[in-house]
């Protein structure tokens, strides 16, 4: 039993050091947005929906949900300039670059920005 707080320190610095590699995304890029645990996919669309992203694809698990902003020319007005403070505004515990989608389920944006 006296090891578990050297294996908790050692899963908390490995998750630290894998969410400072992705960084924090670039204004337009693609992203990966992680919820609560317990948040279906109901739960991360209306995440996205309030925070005004543009979902391209659902993850892995229920609380992944990849998103991205829309292009210069297709922005509605309502869309905030920093979309990754509005995820967690919303409520994201997580935004990551989203570079692929290897850890995604093939859904495909439909061209308005939702799957």
């Amino acid at each position: 039993m006296a090891i578990l707080p050297a294996l908790a320190l050692l899963l908390v610095s490995a998750f630290g050091i894998g969410a400072m590699t992705y960084g924090n995304p670039a204004p337009d890029a693609q992203m990966a947005v992680i919820g609560p645990p317990w948040w279906k996919e109901d739960r991360m669309a209306s995440l996205v929906a309030a925070a005004g992203g543009r979902m391209i694809a659902g993850g892995a698990l229920p609380n992944i949900i990849v998103v991205r902003r829309a292009p210069e020319g297709e922005r509605r007005p309502d869309e905030p300039e920093d979309l990754v403070a509005a995820l967690y505004a919303a409520g994201a515990w997580l935004v990551l670059d989203a570079p692929t989608q290897r850890s995604c389920r093939g859904l495909v944006d439909n061209g308005k920005g939702a799957i």
